[in-house]
């Protein structure tokens, strides 16, 4: 079975766009160090006619506490865009005030590069 590239991220402070830390395929799919990232706001790789559309699905899922699914494009160091499916999720401190979000995110490309692959076998 082929290895599928799980992105991991958080967002820490509100509004919730810091990153506050990142997985190594995080790094490996975009060509950057933690450093290159860490404290960085996630809208810096969204493409400028999506920013606002990004903005309010993570305000959303701060204000009602959910859960939210997305697909979005991102912008890679060379230039590229990638498509990722995002599933966002708040993380609860033990008063229950929201203090970061995990979001995971599966890039598509990688999905198709797999289904070809079964496809030829």
């Amino acid at each position: 079975m082929p290895e599928k590239t799980i992105l991991v991220t958080y967002y820490a402070d509100p509004p919730f766009f810091t990153r506050k830390s990142v997985n190594q395929e995080y790094c490996e799919f975009f060509n950057v160090s933690p450093e290159q990232v860490i404290g960085r706001s996630c809208l810096e790789t969204t493409p400028d006619k999506n920013r606002d559309q990004v903005q309010k699905k993570i305000e959303n899922c701060v204000e009602n506490d959910t859960v939210l699914i997305s697909i979005e494009a991102a912008i890679k160091p060379d230039g590229t865009i990638a498509l990722i499916r995002w599933v966002d999720t708040p993380v609860k401190d033990k008063t229950g005030k929201i203090i970061e979000i995990v979001a995971v995110g599966f890039p598509l490309q990688d999905r198709r590069k797999n289904q070809d692959r079964r496809q030829t076998v």
